[in-house]
């Protein structure tokens, strides 16, 4: 698979224990390590930055920084999965997307995934399913990215 060849970083901006195993699971995927926003290491030419949050409302001030910096130097494209509601219904997810489209790089806004991070007690563990799911649409994203 193309992964092998292409840059990529995975950063998550969450409190949900599960979205941060989703994270992990596209990092283990593709060999690479998944950080917390703002990553331990600034991104730097990346062919996608994939980054995971809960949103709803107004980006947390740490996440609105971070994509604030990602020009065109530092990521090529940018992929997003997100525990909230739908792109038209999430205020803070569409002001995400206008920070990172600002900065110069490439939204890939039209293939958003969403994933249920489910209530306060649901737990980090994520199925069999749902890991086969999310690292398809990632290994996907990848090999979108490298054509």
């Amino acid at each position: 698979m193309a992964a092998a060849n292409v840059k990529v970083k995975v950063v998550s901006s969450t409190k949900k224990a599960k979205v941060k195993t989703f994270a992990n699971a596209i990092a283990q995927a593709l060999k690479c390590i998944d950080y917390d926003v703002p990553p331990a290491f600034p991104c730097d030419k990346e062919r996608v930055v994939f980054i995971g949050m809960t949103i709803k409302d107004a980006p947390d001030d740490k996440l609105r920084l971070f994509c604030r910096e990602l020009t065109k130097q530092r990521a090529h494209n940018v992929a997003l999965f997100v525990d909230g509601p739908q792109k038209e219904a999430n205020k803070g997810l569409q002001t995400v997307i206008e920070v990172l489209k600002e900065a110069g790089t490439n939204v890939l806004d039209d293939d958003i995934y969403y994933v249920n991070g489910g209530g306060i007690f649901a737990g980090k563990k994520i199925s069999l399913e749902e890991r086969t799911e999310i690292v398809r649409w990632a290994e996907a994203v990848v090999a979108k990215v490298s054509e």
